[in-house]
């Protein structure tokens, strides 16, 4: 898929977009960059979906970014960190609850996809929106 990441689009578009290929995941943007394998404290999530990009790029440009189903999740994420600065991690759908992918780094987009599709068949009790601990 071909994600256009252009300064003047939102982080909310540019979710939208990739849950549209990925409908059990979700790109989350922070302040900070992390490591293959490592979470990103809650405390640097950018919170308002408004913002554009040009306001959280390190070297603000526009262009595409082109991102495979079979990319394992670490290599997308570095991708957006070295094309254009941009923090991101890839969260996966659990229930009711949305997992940060660092354990699962290896797992393609589309493994991290299905995983999070078959997830939404089961009934959780605990219901909590957001959780940074990979529960598999």
């Amino acid at each position: 898929m071909k994600i256009d990441l252009n300064i003047e689009r939102t982080i909310a578009e540019v979710q939208r977009e990739f849950s549209q290929q990925f409908p059990a995941l979700s790109l989350r943007f922070f302040t900070k960059k992390h490591e293959a394998y490592k979470g990103s404290p809650a405390k640097f999530m950018i919170n308002d979906p408004s913002q554009k990009l040009i306001q959280i790029e390190k070297n603000p440009h526009s262009g595409n970014l082109y991102i495979e189903d079979d990319m394992p999740t670490w290599q997308v994420e570095r991708l957006f960190e070295e094309a254009f600065g941009l923090h991101v991690q890839v969260f996966r759908k659990s229930g009711n609850t949305w997992l940060e992918t660092s354990v699962t780094d290896d797992l393609t987009l589309d493994a991290q996809n299905t995983k999070g599709l078959q997830s939404l068949r089961h009934h959780f009790d605990h219901v909590d929106p957001m959780d940074y601990r990979e529960q598999d």
